[in-house]
């Protein structure tokens, strides 16, 4: 289990570290209120990705969001990577659906970027479809459904 975050701790973190922090205590224990502890965005002429910059705002609503589909969120991470100020991780979310109470399994992979122990930039792809999919919310299959051209309706 990871500590608590602290910014500006004695022990610089890596990337990976305040990752696994953020994603026990603002996914898992649905602490929303801590999430402006992790984020410090960049100016947007110093990112890789000038419209996909971090807006603490929309972290904040996906989390909300979340949290009133699912419940029980557990994520695991199944490979991470640092690199300088850079990490890379692959990670297995978990969780119940509040609707009907079966279980949904869906990944994530994610790139952030650190600065001063605050992410400064991050860039997650979570599986939408397959998240919505095992809600109930597109059709079962909706992977080769869209792939064969089908439109949904």
């Amino acid at each position: 289990m990871s500590e608590p975050y602290q910014r500006g701790a004695t022990r610089a973190k890596k990337t990976s570290e305040i990752l696994r922090a953020f994603y026990t205590e603002i996914w898992e224990k649905a602490q929303f209120d801590r999430i402006d502890d992790y984020f410090a965005p960049a100016s947007t002429q110093s990112i890789l990705v000038a419209d996909r910059a971090v807006d603490v705002s929309e972290v904040r609503e996906w989390m909300l969001i979340l949290n009133r589909l699912v419940r029980d969120i557990k994520v695991r991470f199944i490979h991470a990577i640092d690199s300088g100020d850079w990490a890379s991780a692959f990670l297995e979310v978990s969780c119940t659906s509040r609707t009907d109470g079966k279980a949904v399994v869906v990944y994530q992979q994610i790139m952030s970027r650190q600065a001063d122990g605050v992410l400064v930039e991050s860039y997650p792809q979570f599986d939408m479809l397959r998240f919505f999919e095992q809600l109930g919310q597109l059709p079962a299959d909706v992977y080769p459904l869209l792939m064969g051209g089908n439109r949904l309706t």
